[in-house]
């Protein structure tokens, strides 16, 4: 066997990255995001719960908005923040939820008057500065027998943008939805209330927090953890149940990858202030969504340990357009339609051996077979590994092979699976890898 080395500025320029802890994404007190994704990075919009003086309060002080960005989802960069007194509804403690957006190379910020009114803000860019676009409220009080709050803004495939809003009554859901002109500061429509088929009393009341998204052929309202399904944006939507994720929450893609980000409580006798956590969303053939791993929901999205296992290929974190996760079993996934030059992202890999190896779980029914390649950082990263594989017989037939990495250090940092082959069809269906030390 050839042993190869890697070059010295390649190791140079591990060193500078391995053993790179990332933080807990997103920032702490950071509740009710919205996140989307413009160019390479993602930016969230979301409020800020402050520690309240009087520990006596049995609610949330939420001074003022903040919005980050991140082009991986877990190191974030501060961007600008919206500051109450400089809109109509002046200085403020209620900061309610607000959805931020781009549209045409403008940004907007819907914000929420506590429970009352919903208005927005405008800027050229993420960074602001924002100026109160209408200086009274877009969704003034009493525009519906709902609060009009917690809004949710959704571009359509064809460029239609809506906003849901409201909240419950008696409990049941009383969430209406609008068209908005293509200025995205005014009211195409009179609001229309949702409606929601079936029993969902026995779940979380739909106090607020509405959110509409679309995966395939279905749009998505969630009200927290529960959600209904439709092929029509204006509905009936069917419930469907609950998923795991729990919540003020918002679903969104990043680099092709589907995710959840769903606010939790940390409170104790001292404190009351939320935070934010990710988590994958896999979507099964029937458009409903799977259950969120335990794993994911303790470690939060792109970090990963080499001592886990298993790591699942439907937990990367980019890849192009083509490759699809798919259901193969009931709740298990793996990625299909991987042709020659396809690539999947696993960013942060910690307490990574020293001239480790990885055992890939595969399935090939391409009789060209072809080579796993291992890089470096990204796709366009050192190559550290390869090894050739062939066919397993069929698609649904799974086998493993082990790619030797070639010196690298121990520590953490980031790989890319790239796949090379001399054939154009599909070339192979990954479900998973697991990391070994050397010589296992």
């Amino acid at each position: 066997m050839q042993i190869r080395f890697l070059p010295i500025a390649i190791l140079l320029l591990f060193m500078q990255v391995v053993n790179v802890q990332g933080q807990i994404n997103p920032p702490f007190a950071w509740p009710d995001l919205n996140i989307v994704q413009v160019g390479e990075r993602a930016y969230a919009f979301g409020g800020t719960d402050v520690e309240p003086y009087n520990f006596d309060i049995q609610t949330f002080i939420m001074p003022y908005w903040r919005c980050f960005s991140s082009t991986d989802l877990v190191h974030w960069e501060f961007e600008s923040m919206l500051d109450p007194k400089d809109l109509y509804m002046g200085e403020s403690d209620k900061c309610f939820a607000g959805h931020g957006i781009e549209r045409n190379g403008k940004w907007y910020w819907y914000f929420s008057n506590f429970n009352k009114n919903t208005g927005v803000a405008i800027a050229d860019s993420p960074r602001g500065p924002w100026k109160d676009a209408l200086g009274t409220p877009l969704l003034p009080e009493e525009l519906t027998d709902a609060h009009e709050y917690d809004n949710c803004v959704f571009i359509d495939d064809d460029g239609q943008a809506y906003m849901s809003f409201g909240n419950h009554k008696n409990k049941k859901i009383n969430y209406y939805i609008v068209a908005l002109n293509d200025d995205m500061v005014s009211l195409k429509e009179e609001p229309r209330k949702l409606e929601v088929i079936g029993d969902y009393s026995k779940g979380v009341i739909p106090v607020d927090a509405s959110f509409i998204h679309k995966h395939g052929d279905y749009y998505y309202l969630s009200w927290r953890s529960p959600y209904a399904i439709s092929k029509n944006i204006y509905g009936p939507y069917t419930y469907i149940g609950e998923a795991s994720a729990k919540g003020h929450l918002g679903y969104f893609d990043f680099n092709n990858q589907n995710f959840v980000n769903y606010t939790a409580l940390k409170e104790d006798m001292r404190r009351r202030y939320r935070f934010c956590s990710l988590a994958y969303v896999h979507y099964k053939k029937d458009g409903t969504i799977a259950p969120m791993e335990d794993i994911i929901a303790e470690n939060g999205v792109g970090q990963f340990d080499a001592n886990w296992p298993a790591i699942q290929a439907e937990w990367f974190m980019g890849m192009p357009d083509g490759p699809e996760k798919y259901e193969f079993k009931e709740n298990q996934f793996v990625i299909r339609n991987l042709k020659n030059g396809d690539y999947l992202n696993f960013t942060n890999i910690r307490n990574m051996p020293y001239s480790a190896q990885i055992e890939f779980t595969y399935a090939c029914d391409n009789i060209n077979g072809g080579d796993i390649v291992v890089k470096a950082f990204n796709p366009n990263g050192p190559e550290i590994g390869r090894a050739t594989f062939g066919t397993t017989g069929s698609w649904e037939t799974y086998k493993t092979v082990i790619v030797p990495l070639n010196h690298t250090p121990e520590g953490q940092y980031s790989v890319s699976l790239v796949f090379d082959s001399s054939s154009e069809r599909e070339l192979i269906r990954i479900d998973s890898f697991r990391v070994l030390p050397l010589n296992k």
